[in-house]
């Protein structure tokens, strides 16, 4: 892992256009973001605003982190059963049968937020493969696309005190 690069202000401005674009309620929580570093993490990227890991840059395209707890705090919230949090901190994705709570008005693409059961903590963050009302119609099958969660490689970069 390489050690951060500061962002220029070119580079910064581009980013958060992109991120905006992608993530258009997430402007007005961008906007205090002065400083940004990037860390490469293998193929990946974590983006530190104003030092808080915040956005990331995977294979799935340009994500919010699971730190970014001001944006994360607005998506759609999937509820999952304490029998699945050890398979979704091992990448797996979400599957039917183990959701206890599934919130109407996403559409399929959506980012959703997964939370265990028990402690509401969030532990994933995954796109939806179909809307609300065809998920909880649906008894069996893959719903969600695990996209980043606790564990993963930019997961233990930023949280294992390595991103110094």
């Amino acid at each position: 892992m390489s050690p951060k690069k500061h962002l220029k202000d070119k580079e910064t401005k581009q980013l958060l256009r992109e991120f905006i674009q992608r993530y258009p309620s997430s402007e007005s929580l961008l906007v205090s973001a002065r400083e940004v570093e990037e860390l490469q993490v293998g193929d990946d990227f974590v983006y530190f605003l104003n030092g808080r890991p915040s956005i990331l840059r995977t294979k799935f395209g340009l994500l919010p982190s699971l730190k970014f707890d001001e944006f994360i705090g607005i998506l759609p919230r999937i509820t999952v059963d304490m029998g699945a949090v050890s398979h979704l901190v091992n990448g797996a994705d979400v599957m039917r049968p183990g959701i206890k709570d599934i919130p109407s008005g996403f559409t399929k693409g959506d980012l959703l937020v997964i939370v265990d059961e028990k402690f509401s903590k969030n532990i994933a963050l995954g796109q939806a493969d179909m809307d609300s009302s065809a998920m909880k119609t649906l008894g069996k099958g893959k719903v969600i696309v695990n996209l980043h969660y606790v564990g993963d490689e930019v997961w233990k970069a930023f949280s294992e005190g390595k991103a110094s």
